[in-house]
Protein backbone atom coordinates (compact mmCIF):
# COMPACT_ATOMS: atom_id res chain seq x y z
CA UNK A 1 0.00 0.00 0.00
CA UNK A 2 3.15 2.17 0.38
CA UNK A 3 3.49 2.47 -3.16
CA UNK A 4 -0.42 3.27 -3.96
CA UNK A 5 0.20 5.95 -1.11
CA UNK A 6 2.67 7.53 -3.29
CA UNK A 7 1.21 6.86 -6.57
CA UNK A 8 -2.30 8.48 -5.27
CA UNK A 9 -0.66 11.55 -3.73
CA UNK A 10 1.17 11.74 -7.14
CA UNK A 11 -2.57 11.67 -9.21
CA UNK A 12 -3.83 14.76 -6.33
CA UNK A 13 -0.48 16.92 -7.56
CA UNK A 14 -2.15 16.82 -11.44
CA UNK A 15 -5.47 18.64 -9.98
CA UNK A 16 -2.68 21.75 -9.43
CA UNK A 17 -1.04 21.05 -13.19
CA UNK A 18 -4.56 21.37 -14.17
CA UNK A 19 -5.93 24.58 -12.21
CA UNK A 20 -2.34 26.51 -13.05
CA UNK A 21 -1.98 25.21 -16.82
CA UNK A 22 -10.08 23.45 -21.64
CA UNK A 23 -12.82 20.91 -21.47
CA UNK A 24 -12.27 17.00 -21.43
CA UNK A 25 -14.86 14.09 -21.21
CA UNK A 26 -11.91 11.63 -20.13
CA UNK A 27 -12.98 10.73 -16.79
CA UNK A 28 -13.00 6.94 -14.91
CA UNK A 29 -15.71 7.62 -12.40
CA UNK A 30 -16.87 11.50 -12.59
CA UNK A 31 -19.93 12.26 -14.75
CA UNK A 32 -21.06 15.77 -16.43
CA UNK A 33 -23.88 17.51 -17.67
CA UNK A 34 -23.47 16.34 -21.23
CA UNK A 35 -26.49 14.39 -22.60
CA UNK A 36 -26.44 12.48 -26.11
CA UNK A 37 -27.97 14.87 -28.44
CA UNK A 38 -31.55 14.38 -29.96
CA UNK A 39 -31.78 11.24 -32.53
CA UNK A 40 -28.23 10.30 -31.69
CA UNK A 41 -26.77 7.08 -30.10
CA UNK A 42 -23.73 6.68 -28.12
CA UNK A 43 -22.21 3.60 -27.68
CA UNK A 44 -19.10 2.56 -25.50
CA UNK A 45 -16.65 -0.70 -24.85
CA UNK A 46 -15.18 -0.76 -21.65
CA UNK A 47 -12.11 -2.76 -20.29
CA UNK A 48 -11.31 -2.34 -16.35
CA UNK A 49 -9.12 -4.38 -14.60
CA UNK A 50 -8.85 -4.05 -10.80
CA UNK A 51 -6.06 -5.72 -8.26
CA UNK A 52 -6.19 -6.02 -4.58
CA UNK A 53 -3.15 -8.02 -2.19
CA UNK A 54 -4.24 -8.19 1.53
CA UNK A 55 -2.54 -9.59 3.78
CA UNK A 56 -4.43 -12.14 6.21
CA UNK A 57 -2.87 -14.24 9.00
CA UNK A 58 -3.25 -17.87 7.55
CA UNK A 59 -3.58 -20.47 11.26
CA UNK A 60 -2.77 -23.07 9.83
CA UNK A 61 0.88 -22.10 9.13
CA UNK A 62 0.60 -19.32 11.82
CA UNK A 63 2.00 -16.32 9.27
CA UNK A 64 0.80 -13.56 7.30
CA UNK A 65 0.14 -14.58 4.03
CA UNK A 66 -0.92 -12.25 1.13
CA UNK A 67 -3.85 -12.29 -0.36
CA UNK A 68 -4.60 -11.38 -4.30
CA UNK A 69 -7.78 -10.77 -6.00
CA UNK A 70 -7.48 -9.86 -9.70
CA UNK A 71 -11.29 -8.66 -11.91
CA UNK A 72 -11.63 -8.03 -15.51
CA UNK A 73 -15.21 -6.22 -16.16
CA UNK A 74 -15.87 -5.51 -19.55
CA UNK A 75 -18.96 -3.64 -20.49
CA UNK A 76 -21.11 -2.33 -23.08
CA UNK A 77 -23.16 1.14 -22.93
CA UNK A 78 -25.98 2.12 -25.24
CA UNK A 79 -27.86 5.28 -25.01
CA UNK A 80 -30.08 7.55 -26.98
CA UNK A 81 -30.87 10.88 -27.12
CA UNK A 82 -34.65 11.68 -26.52
CA UNK A 83 -33.94 15.17 -26.42
CA UNK A 84 -31.15 17.64 -26.70
CA UNK A 85 -31.10 17.67 -22.89
CA UNK A 86 -32.15 14.07 -22.02
CA UNK A 87 -31.41 10.75 -22.97
CA UNK A 88 -31.90 7.05 -21.43
CA UNK A 89 -29.42 4.31 -22.10
CA UNK A 90 -28.85 0.57 -21.13
CA UNK A 91 -25.29 -0.91 -19.76
CA UNK A 92 -24.55 -4.63 -20.11
CA UNK A 93 -21.49 -5.98 -17.93
CA UNK A 94 -19.55 -9.08 -18.25
CA UNK A 95 -16.82 -10.17 -15.70
CA UNK A 96 -13.76 -12.15 -14.88
CA UNK A 97 -13.05 -12.80 -11.30
CA UNK A 98 -10.14 -14.74 -9.43
CA UNK A 99 -9.87 -14.20 -6.13
CA UNK A 100 -9.52 -16.74 -3.01
CA UNK A 101 -13.40 -17.91 -4.15
CA UNK A 102 -12.01 -19.25 -7.56
CA UNK A 103 -12.60 -18.46 -11.15
CA UNK A 104 -15.51 -17.51 -12.29
CA UNK A 105 -16.55 -15.26 -15.50
CA UNK A 106 -20.35 -14.40 -16.62
CA UNK A 107 -22.38 -11.82 -16.97
CA UNK A 108 -23.17 -9.52 -14.11
CA UNK A 109 -26.05 -7.38 -13.00
CA UNK A 110 -27.59 -5.44 -16.32
CA UNK A 111 -28.24 -1.56 -15.61
CA UNK A 112 -30.96 0.79 -16.81
CA UNK A 113 -29.90 4.59 -16.96
CA UNK A 114 -31.03 8.35 -17.66
CA UNK A 115 -29.58 11.39 -17.42
CA UNK A 116 -31.71 14.78 -17.93
CA UNK A 117 -30.47 18.22 -17.59
CA UNK A 118 -31.93 20.55 -16.08
CA UNK A 119 -30.22 23.76 -17.36
CA UNK A 120 -27.43 25.23 -18.97
CA UNK A 121 -24.18 26.97 -17.89
CA UNK A 122 -24.81 30.41 -17.05
CA UNK A 123 -22.18 33.13 -15.81
CA UNK A 124 -22.50 31.96 -12.08
CA UNK A 125 -24.08 29.46 -12.14
CA UNK A 126 -22.97 25.53 -13.28
CA UNK A 127 -24.90 23.63 -15.32
CA UNK A 128 -26.70 20.57 -13.97
CA UNK A 129 -28.62 17.46 -14.84
CA UNK A 130 -29.53 14.57 -12.47
CA UNK A 131 -28.45 10.88 -13.33
CA UNK A 132 -31.03 8.14 -12.31
CA UNK A 133 -30.27 4.31 -12.49
CA UNK A 134 -31.97 0.97 -11.88
CA UNK A 135 -29.18 -1.58 -11.38
CA UNK A 136 -31.20 -5.02 -11.85
CA UNK A 137 -30.20 -8.43 -10.18
CA UNK A 138 -29.61 -10.11 -13.50
CA UNK A 139 -26.52 -11.58 -12.51
CA UNK A 140 -25.91 -14.67 -10.62
CA UNK A 141 -25.32 -14.07 -6.78
CA UNK A 142 -23.97 -17.77 -6.30
CA UNK A 143 -21.15 -17.20 -8.69
CA UNK A 144 -20.34 -14.02 -7.32
CA UNK A 145 -21.29 -12.14 -10.36
CA UNK A 146 -24.18 -9.92 -8.85
CA UNK A 147 -25.19 -8.71 -5.49
CA UNK A 148 -28.58 -10.24 -5.57
CA UNK A 149 -30.07 -7.02 -4.58
CA UNK A 150 -31.37 -3.84 -7.29
CA UNK A 151 -29.93 -1.04 -6.45
CA UNK A 152 -31.51 2.66 -7.54
CA UNK A 153 -28.62 5.25 -7.61
CA UNK A 154 -29.31 9.37 -7.67
CA UNK A 155 -26.92 11.47 -8.77
CA UNK A 156 -26.43 15.09 -8.93
CA UNK A 157 -24.20 16.57 -11.55
CA UNK A 158 -23.19 20.15 -11.93
CA UNK A 159 -20.35 21.57 -14.93
CA UNK A 160 -18.94 24.80 -14.83
CA UNK A 161 -15.95 26.69 -16.88
CA UNK A 162 -13.77 28.64 -15.45
CA UNK A 163 -10.84 29.93 -17.74
CA UNK A 164 -9.30 27.01 -19.40
CA UNK A 165 -10.79 24.29 -17.33
CA UNK A 166 -13.82 22.70 -16.65
CA UNK A 167 -14.90 21.30 -12.97
CA UNK A 168 -17.73 18.34 -12.41
CA UNK A 169 -18.95 17.78 -9.10
CA UNK A 170 -21.19 14.70 -8.98
CA UNK A 171 -23.50 13.90 -5.64
CA UNK A 172 -25.04 11.10 -5.12
CA UNK A 173 -27.07 8.30 -3.02
CA UNK A 174 -27.18 4.81 -3.69
CA UNK A 175 -30.31 2.98 -2.37
CA UNK A 176 -29.94 -1.12 -1.82
CA UNK A 177 -33.27 -3.69 -1.99
CA UNK A 178 -32.83 -4.92 1.50
CA UNK A 179 -30.80 -2.47 3.47
CA UNK A 180 -32.23 0.46 6.02
CA UNK A 181 -28.61 2.70 4.66
CA UNK A 182 -27.63 2.94 1.34
CA UNK A 183 -23.88 4.71 -0.42
CA UNK A 184 -23.56 8.03 -0.56
CA UNK A 185 -20.60 8.78 -3.05
CA UNK A 186 -18.97 11.79 -3.95
CA UNK A 187 -16.36 12.79 -7.03
CA UNK A 188 -14.66 15.96 -8.45
CA UNK A 189 -12.25 16.70 -11.25
CA UNK A 190 -10.21 19.39 -12.85
CA UNK A 191 -10.02 18.43 -17.06
CA UNK A 192 -9.11 20.15 -19.88
CA UNK A 193 -7.49 20.19 -24.03
CA UNK A 194 -3.68 19.31 -23.81
CA UNK A 195 -4.73 20.00 -27.87
CA UNK A 196 -7.38 19.63 -30.11
CA UNK A 197 -7.90 16.30 -29.59
CA UNK A 198 -6.32 15.17 -26.58
CA UNK A 199 -8.04 15.76 -23.39
CA UNK A 200 -6.69 15.26 -19.60
CA UNK A 201 -8.62 14.77 -16.24
CA UNK A 202 -7.79 14.60 -13.14
CA UNK A 203 -10.23 13.38 -10.28
CA UNK A 204 -10.87 12.24 -6.75
CA UNK A 205 -13.87 9.44 -6.02
CA UNK A 206 -14.68 8.21 -2.67
CA UNK A 207 -18.28 6.22 -1.37
CA UNK A 208 -19.50 4.53 1.93
CA UNK A 209 -22.13 3.27 4.03
CA UNK A 210 -23.50 6.36 5.86
CA UNK A 211 -24.46 4.00 9.20
CA UNK A 212 -20.84 2.19 9.03
CA UNK A 213 -17.21 2.86 10.38
CA UNK A 214 -14.39 4.68 8.48
CA UNK A 215 -13.18 1.38 7.83
CA UNK A 216 -15.71 1.07 4.93
CA UNK A 217 -14.60 3.88 2.59
CA UNK A 218 -13.56 4.06 -0.79
CA UNK A 219 -11.30 6.45 -1.79
CA UNK A 220 -9.70 6.63 -5.14
CA UNK A 221 -7.43 8.91 -7.19
CA UNK A 222 -7.66 8.65 -10.71
CA UNK A 223 -5.78 10.30 -13.57
CA UNK A 224 -7.01 9.54 -17.11
CA UNK A 225 -6.48 10.71 -21.15
CA UNK A 226 -8.84 10.42 -23.69
CA UNK A 227 -7.41 10.92 -27.87
CA UNK A 228 -10.42 11.87 -29.99
CA UNK A 229 -9.84 10.43 -33.65
CA UNK A 230 -12.48 11.80 -35.69
CA UNK A 231 -16.16 13.14 -35.32
CA UNK A 232 -17.30 9.54 -34.18
CA UNK A 233 -14.29 7.54 -32.61
CA UNK A 234 -12.64 7.96 -29.44
CA UNK A 235 -10.29 5.86 -27.09
CA UNK A 236 -9.22 6.40 -23.34
CA UNK A 237 -6.93 5.09 -21.08
CA UNK A 238 -7.14 5.87 -17.11
CA UNK A 239 -5.27 4.75 -14.07
CA UNK A 240 -6.76 4.92 -10.62
CA UNK A 241 -4.82 4.45 -6.81
CA UNK A 242 -6.93 3.48 -3.97
CA UNK A 243 -6.18 5.85 -0.89
CA UNK A 244 -8.18 3.98 1.22
CA UNK A 245 -7.39 0.39 2.84
CA UNK A 246 -10.88 -0.99 1.59
CA UNK A 247 -10.29 0.63 -2.32
CA UNK A 248 -8.57 -1.89 -4.32
CA UNK A 249 -4.70 -0.85 -5.14
CA UNK A 250 -5.10 0.12 -8.14
CA UNK A 251 -7.11 0.22 -11.30
CA UNK A 252 -6.71 0.35 -15.23
CA UNK A 253 -9.40 1.31 -17.49
CA UNK A 254 -9.84 1.55 -21.49
CA UNK A 255 -12.95 2.97 -23.29
CA UNK A 256 -13.51 2.82 -26.96
CA UNK A 257 -16.58 4.85 -27.73
CA UNK A 258 -18.35 5.85 -30.76
CA UNK A 259 -20.87 8.38 -31.61
CA UNK A 260 -23.38 8.88 -34.48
Amino acid sequence: MKNNKIISISLIFAFWFLATAHYSQAALFIDDTYTTDKGHIWLEFCLDYYRDAEKEFDTEIGEDITKVNKEWDTSVYLSYGLANNWDVGITLPYQFLDDSGGKVNGFSDLAIESKYRFWEEEKILPSYAIYLDLKTDSGDEGKRLGTGKKEYCVNNIFTKNIKNNVYDLNLGYIFIEGRPDGIFFYAFDIARDLTDNLNLCAELYGETFLKEGLGENISIAALSLKYQINKILSVELGYGAGISKASPDYQISQKLTFSF
